[in-house]
């Protein structure tokens, strides 16, 4: 959360929203860690902790789907920002950081993550509606006083657009290597490539 608000502040928005959306992805890794699951059966893919914490957090009556939701357009804003070579708008970072550390500091504490681990207190999947969390209100009021909300959006249609804009920015490096004379050395940029791609980024 340090190197987002540090980047958002250097005016570096792609950046800033990668730290964002990472410190929600670790700390949702991290609830379901003390939900019970174990590191053997964590997702292993992007989509995979999405759905899982859905399933963990908001079925279970421990945080509300609108701060939950906020994982998914952060992911999607991410791919946005690592894979379609244009930058985010200001505003959006600045959203994106806000609801960042709202779920940040909602999910560790919900899940008592800055707590000695106790199994036994998180045993309970269905708990009074009247426990449930939500987005701490003042969060809430911030974006939506100083920031529009982020335009509906398909994950799956993020994903598409991600890969097919690093499938043409490999297919330009490939060539552009070809037509320098540099045969031998286009096999290894492509490689070095591969291990970066949205398909690859997305196994964790």
């Amino acid at each position: 959360m340090k190197s987002a608000r540090l980047d958002l502040r250097d005016e570096d928005t792609d950046s800033s929203v990668n730290r964002s959306y990472y410190a929600m992805f670790n700390v949702a890794r991290a609830a379901l860690l003390s939900a019970g699951v174990t590191e053997n059966e964590l997702p292993r893919t992007h989509n995979g902790v999405i759905a899982a914490f859905a399933q963990h957090a908001v079925q279970s009556g421990r945080i509300d789907p609108v701060l939950a939701a906020a994982l998914g357009r952060a992911e999607a804003l991410r791919l946005r920002a690592d894979y379609s070579g244009t930058e985010i708008d200001p505003k959006d970072a600045a959203e994106c950081l806000a609801r960042a550390e709202s779920f940040v500091d909602t999910v560790a504490r919900v899940f008592a993550l800055h707590e000695p681990f106790r199994a036994t207190e998180l045993d309970n999947d269905n708990p009074d509606q009247g426990d449930k969390i939500s987005e701490p209100g003042n969060a809430i009021e911030r974006t939506q006083r100083n920031y529009p909300p982020l335009q509906s959006f398909s994950l799956e249609e993020e994903r598409r657009q991600a890969r097919e804009n690093w499938l043409r920015l490999r297919r330009q490096k490939t060539e552009g290597a070809k037509d320098i004379g540099h045969e031998r050395e286009t096999g290894g940029h492509v490689k070095e490539e591969l291990g970066h791609s949205p398909g690859i980024d997305l196994d964790e």
